[in-house]
């Protein structure tokens, strides 16, 4: 198993925070890789840094997603940034490097929740570029 940097991966996840307005998520502590080899069930995973290794090693909170290759490359764009904005959302607004489970009193993560913050994500698109974007994240020019 080996992991490699991706940065393209990671400026989507830029935007995405941008967009939900998730001002709590520092996107220089948040790091993106691909993950070749690894024989989990998943999709992406993400995980933070406990607070015993930022104070022994005197560092800030920071978080790593991983993206399995290549499960999460076949997937169609919209539905990989569901995957991402599902793992953002586990981020917890301490920043703490803990991590949100999928049932906490202050969210549940779910199909249902991550289908609100991407259309919310849909919208922010909208409005940048003076398009209408479909459920599946395809571009369509406004009438005029």
């Amino acid at each position: 198993m080996h992991w490699q940097p991706a940065g393209d991966i990671y400026r989507r996840l830029e935007r995405i925070i941008r967009a939900l307005g998730l001002t709590h998520v520092d996107p220089s502590r948040v790091h993106c890789v691909r993950v070749h080899g690894s024989r989990a069930n998943a999709l992406a995973r993400i995980w933070g840094l406990p607070p015993i290794f930022q104070d022994t090693l005197q560092l800030p909170a920071h978080y790593v997603i991983e993206f399995m290759t290549p499960s999460f490359e076949r997937l169609p764009a919209d539905e990989q940034d569901r995957v991402i904005i599902h793992e953002l959302l586990h981020i917890p607004r301490t920043f703490s490097g803990g991590i949100r489970p999928e049932r906490s009193p202050s969210l549940t993560i779910n199909n249902r929740t991550v289908e609100r913050y991407y259309r919310q994500y849909l919208q922010y698109l909208a409005a940048m570029t003076g398009r209408r974007r479909t459920r599946k994240g395809r571009v369509r020019s406004r009438r005029p």
